[in-house]
């Protein structure tokens, strides 16, 4: 089977990695990114990449804008979508739409936790497989860890707008800062993200180490969810700023099985 796998940020790169190591045992399997595209540019790319390479099914992660885009896309050239991350609550950003919209697109559903499960079985979703975290699977197999480059102590700070309403709460992100040394993740290119200090990209094997040494995460990100927890004994410390992640749960399962579990549902998967 022809599966096309598609990255719509730099968020779900990384944990899109092991999936895809999987997927390339049994499959052909192409990875696209459309890292930066707005609305209306992934949707017109979408189509050109199905024409030119004919995938019997694309995978897909998470809630964003650009990959909605290309799932309406897919769905309107009744090309099958997987989809990793649907069932998820994020009450404070307008992904949280778009993430159900997607779920009612795709034809088959790999869930993170049991809560994910049933929200998408109460949609009348079908076709749904609890998998655990595929974002965990990277931490457990993968070589990421690396010397620690900061030497004094430090915080981490990945903070995003509350989409929903626009709220941007940066006295909350500095008085949890306090007086400590700020390393600053650029935020992701939504709306109001213009009002946040600006900070650097990392790749994600320099991010993860990153987050390893720190002495506090910081801010509003999924990967407060998906990777910290399971990074070390005990997880990083994590401090959540406003109501962007609120609902949302830490996936099921840390064991680094996720994408094994992905490939094994897809191994039956019709071509």
């Amino acid at each position: 089977m022809k599966i096309l796998i598609v990255s719509g940020s730099r968020a779900d790169l990384g944990i899109l990695h092991c999936p895809e190591k999987e997927l390339r045992e049994d499959h052909d399997v192409t990875l696209l990114q459309v890292h930066g595209s707005t609305f209306a540019e992934a949707a017109h790319q979408a189509p050109l990449m199905f024409a030119s390479y004919q995938p019997d099914m694309v995978l897909i992660l998470g809630d964003r804008f650009e990959i909605f885009a290309l799932a309406a896309q897919a769905h309107l050239n009744r090309i099958p979508i997987a989809h990793i991350g649907g069932g998820d609550v994020t009450e404070g950003s307008y992904d949280d739409a778009m993430r159900d919209c997607i779920s009612r697109l795709s034809t088959i559903h790999f869930a993170t936790s049991t809560f994910a499960v049933a929200h998408l079985v109460g949609m009348g979703c079908s076709n749904v497989h609890l998998v655990g975290n595929p974002g965990a699977d990277y931490i457990a197999n993968e070589k990421w860890l690396r010397e620690r480059e900061i030497a004094e102590p430090y915080v981490v700070v990945s903070y995003q707008p509350e989409t929903i309403d626009d709220t941007v709460d940066l006295d909350a992100v500095q008085s949890a800062i306090a007086d400590r040394k700020a390393v600053w993740i650029s935020p992701n290119p939504d709306r109001g993200s213009d009002r946040i200090p600006g900070g650097e990209s990392y790749s994600h094997d320099s991010f993860l180490s990153l987050l390893y040494y720190c002495d506090e995460f910081i801010g509003n990100s999924s990967a407060m969810l998906y990777e910290a927890p399971f990074l070390k004994p005990g997880g990083v410390r994590c401090r959540m700023i406003g109501k962007r992640q609120r609902g949302r749960c830490i996936p099921w399962s840390g064991n680094g099985k996720a994408s094994e579990r992905i490939r094994d549902v897809l191994r039956l998967w019709p071509a």
